[in-house]
């Protein structure tokens, strides 16, 4: 490169001080739960579980770990005392991408997957997304396999930009632009001013959610190690399951029950628990605008589909359990299956397709657009009709007692438009190289920008109900549509424009 050219280029190696950070993390994530498999192997053998995996998830720790103390070192030469923002959104994407090819290593190694399938598996399980590759889970993945790949949800799902700045606090002023660029909307009114105390509190949180499940799960006569690793990835509302027939292969009403309220629970803002725990009160829930909003969607969305299903059911209280689960699994982008969703209608897939757009709520560990935006979106439209016939108005936009600025509205009506572009693009890319029906690729879209687990119209094209069957191509794409996702969007395409890397 020439000089003159190196000189107008900012200088953003620092960039990768977090990435290595991250992968060391995720290095001793995984040895920690193949030891946690290997113990449990020793002292609870299964026949149903096959054995294995071990060596290889010590092996592709041991890889994670060296290679992130050679990024982590390489890096801190090049790095400031604290992250500037550019930093940092090069930082968070690097994050992932780092993240995911580390996590995927257990897969190839252990598993036997392509590095493209590894790369897609691990990246679902990241953006917790929960859509996969693998349709042979019961034969093929060890324990150590099994709780690893529940564990990259649970990791994904409070974030692994929102761990790092829990775990490393030393990065200062520079961990907000991470915090934010990782979980936007996830700071709510009432937190503590330091980032790395609002990340432990939520982590901390979270992981009493994660446990309480696993106990439920557990005294309701599901083993214990299946309880943990669904209990991991319901509150990550990711949805991989141990089983290939996901929660359904367990053919148990009391479970569905215990998991639905869990997703349900998990689709909430983070920030309202902290503000239940500090107040003691309800209030502070029933005041937010967005729960409600979200509470309402559910219940009226858990009352049509019990009702247009009832005649396939055991019974009203049969009813209204599949109805629950569905929408539960659906709104929280979960994307567990009790029920072959196909037969439920087309009405129910309907309702189906609407709930996987708008998502849980924001600062919550669900997909989706996310019901703030559907809310102040409404209420913006409602505004322009209103002004319309009463131009002299002053018109202004409330969530709940709150006016919303016109800057905020405007980010929620560019979010709208990239996040439908680019699901057309995308509908298009993958038409073009797997020659899919328009249908089979709008349902993989919406999977993978929603992170949501089930994907609409496979049938179509005669695929199952995963993503084996697409080429390597729409697989890599799929991925990184996953991360832009998460991310929302805005964070990765900044680096896209020129004006980000210059000086």
């Amino acid at each position: 490169m020439p000089a003159t050219r190196a000189g107008r280029i900012r200088d953003l190696r620092g960039a990768a001080r977090p990435m290595g950070a991250v992968m060391i993390g995720i290095g001793g994530a995984m040895a920690l739960s193949t030891t946690v498999a290997w113990i449990w192997d020793l002292v609870a053998p299964s026949a149903r579980i096959p054995d294995g995996g071990t060596i290889a998830c010590y092996v592709s720790a041991a890889i994670s770990l060296g290679l992130g103390a050679f990024v982590y070192a390489w890096a801190s030469r090049f790095a400031h005392s604290t992250l500037s923002r550019r930093e940092a959104l090069l930082g968070v994407t690097l994050v992932w991408l780092a993240a995911a090819g580390c996590g995927a290593l257990p897969f190839v190694l252990g598993a036997r997957l392509s590095p493209v399938d590894a790369f897609f598996e691990a990246m679902s399980g990241l953006t917790t997304t929960g859509a996969t590759v693998i349709g042979d889970i019961e034969t093929r993945l060890s324990r150590p396999l099994l709780l690893w790949r529940s564990m990259i949800q649970w990791l994904g799902g409070m974030g692994i930009v929102v761990l790092f700045v829990a775990v490393f606090p030393s990065l200062g002023a520079g961990a907000k632009h991470l915090y934010k660029g990782e979980a936007p909307g996830a700071v709510t009114e009432g937190f503590k001013p330091r980032i790395a105390e609002t990340s432990l509190i939520l982590w901390r949180i979270y992981a009493s959610l994660t446990a309480l499940e696993a106990i439920l799960l557990t005294v309701a006569g599901m083993d214990p190690f299946e309880a943990v690793c669904h209990a991991l990835t319901t509150m990550a509302t990711g949805g991989f399951s141990t089983r290939d027939s996901s929660v359904g292969g367990f053919a148990n009403p009391t479970y569905e029950w215990i998991i639905a309220v869990f997703m349900v629970l998990a689709s909430f803002n983070f920030g309202l628990y902290y503000v239940l725990l500090r107040q003691r009160s309800l209030k502070g829930l029933l005041r937010d605008l967005e729960l409600r909003t979200f509470l309402w969607i559910v219940a009226l969305a858990t009352a049509l589909l019990t009702l247009l299903n009832y005649t396939r059911a055991d019974g009203p209280l049969d009813a209204l359990r599949r109805a629950f689960f569905f929408v539960a699994t659906t709104i929280s982008s979960t994307g567990y299956g009790a029920d072959d969703y196909t037969s439920f209608g087309m009405p129910a897939l309907a309702i189906m397709l609407l709930l996987m757009f708008i998502g849980g709520c924001s600062g919550s560990t669900a997909g989706g657009l996310k019901v703030d935006r559907f809310v102040m979106t409404a209420k913006q439209t409602a505004s322009q009709i209103r002004a319309s016939f009463e131009p002299s108005v002053v018109q202004v936009v409330r969530m709940g007692r709150s006016v919303v600025s016109k800057v905020v509205l405007n980010d929620v009506t560019s979010f709208f438009v990239v996040y439908v572009v680019f699901l057309g693009v995308g509908v298009f890319v993958v038409a073009v190289t797997d020659g899919v029906p328009l249908e089979t690729g709008f349902g993989a879209m919406l999977t993978s920008i929603a992170n949501n687990g089930p994907a609409p119209f496979h049938g179509a094209a005669g695929f199952v109900d995963n993503f084996a069957a697409y080429s390597p191509v729409a697989k890599i794409f799929f991925a990184l549509a996953m991360m832009l996702g998460r991310l929302e969007f805005f964070t990765v395409f900044a680096l896209l424009l020129p004006g980000f890397w210059r000086r």
